[in-house]
C-alpha cells in the first residue's frame, strides 16, 4: 500500500526501485525460495506524532472533496467505535477543517486536521484502514479507492507550546 505523505525521491532511490520491481518477480515466482535475510529498516512513520499537539495539512484535489470528507467522516466513525482505547481517544481528539473561503474554480482545497496526539496512534490513512483493526478488510478496500486520489499534498506539523 501507499502511503500519502510526499517525499522526495533521489535518481539513486528511483533506480534501486527500479531494479528492486525488475528483479522481484523472479523470486516471488519460486515459492520455495526463502524470503530475503534481512530487510530494509522501516522507515519513520511522519503522521506519527510525539509532541503534545499537531496539525495535518491535506491539500485536496478540488474535484475530491466529497469523496475526502466522506471517507474521512467515516474513518473518524471507525476510530470511535472501535473497541481499541487508543482509536476512540485518537477520535475524539481529532478535529477536522475545511478552509472557509471562497477559491477559485478547479483549485486545490485546503483540510486541516488538529490533534491532541495518541501515543503511538499515526494519521496515516492507509495505516488506519488497513492496520489499525478498524475496519474489516472489505471496507479498508471501499475507503482506499475513494481516498487514494483524493490528495495533491499532505504534510504533517508537529506543534510545541510555548511562552505559557
Amino acid at each position: 500500500m501507499r502511503s500519502f505523505v510526499t517525499q522526495p525521491v533521489s535518481r539513486l532511490s528511483m533506480a534501486l526501485a527500479v531494479t528492486v520491481v525488475f528483479a522481484t518477480p523472479a523470486v516471488a515466482q519460486d515459492p520455495q525460495t526463502p524470503p530475503p535475510a534481512a530487510e530494509a529498516p522501516a522507515q519513520p512513520d511522519p503522521l506519527k506524532f510525539t509532541t503534545p499537539s499537531a496539525i495535518v495539512f491535506n491539500l485536496i484535489k478540488a474535484d475530491k472533496t466529497a469523496d475526502f470528507e466522506a471517507v474521512w467522516t467515516e474513518i473518524k466513525a471507525g476510530l470511535k467505535a472501535s473497541e481499541k482505547p487508543d482509536l476512540q481517544q485518537q477520535a475524539a481528539s481529532l478535529k477536522m477543517y475545511r478552509l472557509g473561503l471562497d477559491l477559485p474554480a478547479g483549485q486545490d482545497r485546503i483540510y486541516v486536521f488538529y490533534s491532541d496526539p495518541v501515543p503511538n496512534a499515526t494519521f496515516d490513512p492507509t495505516k488506519i484502514l488497513f492496520e489499525s483493526g478498524a475496519f474489516e478488510r472489505p471496507k479498508a478496500d471501499e475507503l482506499y479507492a475513494k481516498l487514494k486520489d483524493c490528495y495533491a499534498q499532505i504534510q504533517p506539523w508537529p506543534l510545541v507550546a510555548f511562552g505559557g
